[in-house]
């Protein structure tokens, strides 16, 4: 077949999209969402020059509006064919491509027709393929449209994209400026991103003159304000203020991530004094925390870690059976038994109590656990042993015949 022949095929089927011959129920949108993908990929292959592969992948792209409106996409991976592989596709045949104002002409013409906001990505990756002076175009041109729209929806589909170019062109005034007709009265995620997109153009403060605009006893993204004040308070030489606020991150959530932002501060020759004082705060801290007995089982505080569960079984909740589970395994590895046992009682009690059926067939296995677990435990420390307390649980949960029936087999 000759490239004319590949082409036409190509063009035939795109037509085809278009038509919306029928409705695609959910349990044809990965099939679909595969022929999809199929059919950029011959784009790709048959494709013999930049220009030939932007103009098939942009008819590609077109098609998004009948194929969106005629599928089932409640997962959304019909919607990724476009808003992903098709926009990929066309920034790498666009940015070989050396006709800029060709170019330019077929991202205004893609953009203005987005109905289902699955083109974005072909303007958040702009400067890939349009120099500067086209950006600059860009915006005034997207500004002139948006200021001739009267409903706020219509605005903001030309004004939003602004302050995606303002950030790859590295001009935060034009980008405060998007912001500021977004938002009239400007929110707390308004100077968040202000001061994000200052410290990345380097501007380091001037983005910390707006991020102290937000008053303190604002938590609304915090813990992203926080992470950004840091990196200006390191990039100032501020290490007062940027130890200040690596603890307040680090104690807010205690993990692996925030501990090494930490040290980045203070130094790593310190990690074990940090880990001794936090295993003391936790301590003595009376609220049962997910992050903070993670915490110390990372760190290898296994006595610490049993004696700070043990402490507050009343708070341990089976709903969040991922981390009970999680810490059940560690401490069984550690020949904890009696605190794991203690564990898959409280996922077993949580199962029962709320009478899940769906999750019996968990509610056995962890049964059974405890029966196995039993046979390891020498000194119950003045809990009920393993009969009394299965004794307690049939009295307690005797009409639940199916799931007595599952365990009993």
């Amino acid at each position: 077949m000759t490239n004319m022949d590949a082409v036409k095929s190509i063009k035939s089927r795109l037509a085809g999209l278009k038509r919306r011959e029928r409705f695609i129920d959910y349990r044809e949108s990965g099939p679909y969402a595969r022929k999809l993908e199929n059919l950029l990929d011959e784009i790709d292959q048959i494709a013999e020059s930049p220009r030939q592969g932007v103009e098939l992948v942009a008819a590609f792209i077109q098609t998004d509006n009948a194929v969106l409106e005629s599928a089932d996409d409640s997962d959304g991976i019909v919607g990724d064919v476009y808003s992903i592989f098709a926009c990929d596709s066309f920034i790498r045949h666009a940015s070989q491509c050396e006709d800029k104002e060709w170019l330019y002409d077929i991202l205004l013409k893609l953009h203005a027709k987005d109905d289902f906001g699955v083109r974005g990505s072909l303007i958040e990756s702009v400067a890939k393929f349009l120099p500067e002076p086209y950006l600059r175009r860009l915006v005034d041109e997207f500004w002139s449209s948006g200021e001739k729209e009267t409903g706020e929806i219509s605005k903001y589909h030309w004004f939003l994209p602004i302050e995606s170019v303002a950030r790859q062109l590295k001009d935060p005034e034009l980008f405060e400026r998007a912001c500021r007709t977004k938002w009239p009265k400007l929110p707390t995620a308004g100077y968040l991103d202000i001061a994000e997109v200052y410290f990345e153009s380097g501007y380091p403060l001037v983005a910390l003159q707006w991020l102290d605009k937000v008053p303190l006893e604002e938590t609304f993204q915090i813990d992203e304000r926080e992470r950004l004040l840091l990196k200006i308070c390191i990039e100032l030489g501020d290490k007062n203020r940027g130890k200040e606020v690596a603890w307040h991150i680090f104690r807010r959530y205690r993990d692996g991530e925030n501990l090494a932002m930490l040290l980045e501060v203070l130094g790593y020759e310190n990690l074990e004094r940090v880990i001794a004082g936090e295993t003391e705060e936790i301590l003595r801290t009376p609220e049962l925390s997910d992050s903070d007995v993670d915490f110390l089982l990372d760190a290898d505080r296994i006595d610490e870690a049993e004696q700070y569960v043990m402490e507050r079984l009343e708070q341990l909740d089976g709903y969040f059976y991922h981390d009970l589970l999680s810490w059940a395994e560690i401490f069984e590895d550690h020949k904890r038994f009696l605190v794991t046992s203690l564990i898959y009682r409280a996922l077993l009690n949580s199962i029962l109590d709320q009478g899940r059926s769906a999750a019996y067939y968990y509610g056995v296995k962890y049964l059974r656990t405890l029966d196995d677990l039993a046979t390891k435990i020498t000194d119950w420390g003045g809990f009920p042993d393993n009969e009394e307390y299965e004794l307690a649980l049939r009295m307690d949960h005797k009409r639940k015949f199916s799931f007595w029936k599952r365990y009993d087999q």
